[in-house]
């Protein structure tokens, strides 16, 4: 039976507040897009919004504390990403490589994002524990792909080690570094950089190949 009892007004301020915190995150991309990543202020963001500085702080009290918002915004999407790429994937190298193409195509797609979730744009900005909790648990999913490789024959043990995961990130980071900073107005499936995203994976794969 439909529930038709009217929303609370706690309710309704609850929702409103959520949409008022995403159209600032939203508006805080746009101007971070135009005037860098670390060219974010309260002062513009408050102007973007059409409101006074001092209304903005109600639901923010600094840049910093958007920019962890928006860290944590990105980490999930990327996560996200990672997580509908991989639901049919064999796992081993098959899950590995679709998530690691999910992640890229995700970070080009989300430029500004990236760089925040990536690189170090903003100086003295530190994400919180809360906004990197999803970067950890990809990490962790990026190493049960690699033990499952390890396992199935796929590649030898030091794949999945900190030194094989480090040699991956350096590799995929490459790809989507190299993109951004030379041709940020082309999609994935037409970069020239991108498009050696493959051949990025197999020289990992070769570097740890079974002999």
């Amino acid at each position: 039976m439909h529930d038709a009892r009217p929303e609370r007004p706690a309710d309704r301020r609850t929702r409103r507040r959520e949409q008022t915190l995403e159209e600032v995150l939203d508006r805080a991309v746009e101007l971070m897009a135009t005037d860098g990543v670390a060219g974010l202020t309260m002062t513009r963001l408050a102007g973007a919004m059409g409101i006074r500085p001092p209304s903005l702080y109600k639901y923010f009290p600094s840049a910093l504390a958007v920019q962890d918002a928006l860290f944590a915004r990105g980490q999930r999407e990327n996560l996200e990403a990672w997580r509908a790429a991989v639901a049919d994937a064999a796992p081993g190298l098959a899950s590995l490589r679709a998530g690691m193409r999910a992640t890229g195509r995700w970070a080009v797609a989300h430029p500004v994002l990236a760089q925040l979730l990536f690189w170090r744009p903003v100086p003295g900005f530190t994400p919180s524990e809360a906004a990197f909790a999803p970067a950890v648990l990809l990490q962790e999913l990026v190493r049960t792909a690699l033990a499952d490789a390890v396992a199935q024959g796929e590649v030898v043990a030091s794949a999945a080690t900190g030194d094989g995961m480090a040699l991956l990130a350096v590799l995929h980071f490459g790809v989507i570094s190299q993109h951004l900073a030379n041709e940020p107005q082309l999609d994935w499936e037409h970069g020239h950089f991108t498009r050696q995203h493959d051949v990025v994976l197999e020289l990992f794969t070769r570097a740890h190949a079974v002999r």
